[in-house]
């Protein structure tokens, strides 16, 4: 029997991620549930994007800024009749339930839940994850970004929920942690490819998907990281907001989250130069079956000009990012 080189295994995950679907375990992601009657109100009026129109079965990605406009986290909402649910960055739940109920007044009726450490959320990746999950069993998929439908897993409820695109289409399945083990043989026994962490942020890096902690931090501002998409520029007040509103319309972003193909592996922290002058720096960083890749944030007159882009002597070529202006 001939035994499969760990290179062999990587080439085969990335192949079946660019043309197929893959698995990954996503469970550092936090889970938070608010209820009471101005859950929705409070978020609208913390945050970028309009979230009080939303109804059972929706979902929004939306960002909490501070007061000049910078990124302290990005949350998806997940809708019902009674309560929202907030998926927030990598172990940063207890981070933002502190943050949100500092800004619960008296008049509020807001209770939180952190259930982070009782939900387990999987993550199915690729061109024909959609379909992939019809065949294990799973029925709705066709759903809106972010909108969510309750199935079942091989006998286990189960939560579906339309997320951001890696390598060209994205789901999470999020359920209680007790039935995680069953919900994975499930998938993986339907023929989906479990991927590891290093794999997930080489796939992630090379799809241009920005990540908390490292593309999102409160050193960048929503539209800086291409979140354009979870900014609303006709909404009420919100923190922040007068910052990227007047980003908006002066339509100057000194800088902007940049896919990068480097001509050899560099590291995350290491500068960017164009015409030996500091343009960027590199946010995230990676090496795989298909060469290295990277994310950083770039100097947009440098990008615009397309002015060669250098770390040391590596030398890097934007590409354009499948999430840019989304």
């Amino acid at each position: 029997m001939t035994m499969m080189t760990s290179n062999q295994i990587q080439e085969d995950v990335c192949a079946a991620a660019r043309e197929t679907a893959v698995l990954v375990d996503r469970s550092d992601l936090g889970m938070l549930k608010v209820t009471g009657e101005t859950r929705l109100d409070l978020i609208h009026r913390m945050s970028t994007q309009a979230v009080n129109d939303l109804k059972s079965g929706q979902g929004r990605a939306t960002v909490l800024t501070t007061d000049i406009g910078r990124i302290i986290d990005r949350l998806i909402l997940y809708v019902t009749d009674e309560s929202v649910y907030l998926l927030t960055g990598e172990n940063n739940s207890d981070v933002i339930a502190h943050y949100l109920m500092r800004y619960v007044f008296f008049m509020d009726d807001f209770h939180l839940q952190d259930l982070s450490q009782e939900t387990a959320v999987l993550a199915v990746y690729g061109p024909q994850a959609g379909a992939k999950l019809a065949a294990a069993g799973l029925s709705d998929v066709d759903i809106p970004l972010h909108h969510w439908r309750q199935v079942d897993v091989g006998g286990k409820a189960a939560f579906l929920h339309r997320a951001d695109p890696v390598q060209g289409d994205g789901y999470f399945i999020i359920c209680h942690l007790e039935d995680k083990t069953a919900v994975w043989q499930h998938l993986t026994g339907s023929g989906l490819l479990p991927v590891s962490e290093e794999l997930f942020e080489y796939m992630r890096i090379e799809s241009g998907l920005p990540r908390f902690g490292r593309e999102l931090t409160g050193e960048y501002i929503p539209l800086e990281a291409n979140l354009w998409g979870d900014v609303s520029f006709h909404k009420g007040c919100y923190i922040g907001q007068e910052v990227i509103a007047r980003m908006e319309s002066r339509g100057r972003i000194a800088k902007k989250l940049a896919r990068l193909r480097p001509s050899a592996p560099v590291a995350a922290g290491q500068v960017i130069t164009a015409d030996g002058k500091k343009a960027g720096v590199i946010t995230s960083a990676a090496d795989g079956p298909g060469g290295p890749v990277a994310l950083g944030y770039v100097k947009t007159a440098a990008l615009n000009n397309a002015l060669p882009l250098m770390v040391d002597d590596i030398s890097l070529k934007s590409v354009k990012s499948d999430t840019a202006d989304a």
